[in-house]
């Protein structure tokens, strides 16, 4: 639940900040932008959470 969370809140931070950035003031681009940089985090969240290493023998 703790993932969907920072999830939503990165999302909803990117996108304010597309909105502000793009000078056109459009939904379209910054959901495009926010949805991008979502998937950009989760991909790195789940390649950091696949490559856990340990060096203690089970």
């Amino acid at each position: 639940m703790d993932h969907i969370r920072n999830y939503l809140f990165v999302f909803a931070g990117n996108f304010t900040a597309a909105y502000i950035i793009f000078p056109e003031r459009t939904i379209a681009k910054s959901m495009m932008f926010a949805a991008l940089m979502l998937l950009l985090s989760m991909g790195m969240d789940f390649m950091k959470s696949k490559n856990q290493h340990s060096l203690e023998q089970q």
